[in-house]
């Protein structure tokens, strides 16, 4: 059964606005920040748009990742600590490509649900990876499309692939995180479904 047909409206809405409160929560404590060496750090705040993009649906996860890049917005706005901040305070490189991943990872969410068999946990394991490489992709063409000349000034001249491969093993060590907590919040799922099920047909 798709996991989305299990949700009454009420529930998708309940879920849409914690997640939303989680990606602020997160973004303002920086927890959602996880800083690994001196060189090296990763961001989960994408991890909830995925997470209601499969659990809810579309409409859902646009607003999630809606809420995601305004977040993204007046952080740079009001607390900008980067060089590369000034960009994010276009909506083009902070609210529209969250909104676009959102649309993206229900699309691989809904491909990966046509396979027979395929556990829903490993589907979102999938979904989290692919997703989170496709957040980075879109944000930094976002940048180079809206915002190129403030980012090549801001990199040292360097262009889209050059932004990319500067920021590839973070983005591999996002992804692996996606993809941890995506299947980890379904095999819970998961789990609490069958400890329900037992205990109905105990009763």
């Amino acid at each position: 059964m798709n996991t989305n047909e299990t949700l009454s409206r009420n529930k998708k809405l309940a879920l849409t606005g914690a997640f939303s409160a989680l990606v602020i929560v997160l973004g303002i404590t920086r927890l959602g920040f996880i800083s690994l060496s001196p060189t090296a750090s990763i961001t989960i705040l994408h991890i909830p748009v995925f997470l209601v993009a499969m659990l809810a649906g579309l409409p859902y996860s646009v607003f999630v990742g809606a809420i995601f890049g305004i977040f993204s917005l007046i952080q740079a706005a009001m607390n900008p600590s980067g060089i590369l901040d000034p960009v994010f305070i276009n909506p083009l490189c902070s609210v529209l490509p969250r909104m676009i991943v959102a649309v993206i990872s229900w699309g691989i969410w809904k491909l990966l649900n046509l396979i027979p068999r395929m556990p829903k946990a490993v589907s979102a394991g999938i979904n989290g990876f692919i997703s989170s490489f496709c957040h980075t992709l879109i944000v930094i063409g976002c940048w180079f499309i809206f915002e190129g000349k403030v980012v090549r000034e801001g990199m040292g001249g360097a262009g889209y692939f050059g932004v990319i491969g500067s920021l590839a093993f973070n983005s591999v060590l996002e992804s692996i995180a996606s993809t941890i907590v995506c299947a980890a919040v379904f095999t819970g799922i998961f789990i609490s479904k069958n400890r329900k099920s037992k205990l109905s047909q105990e009763q």
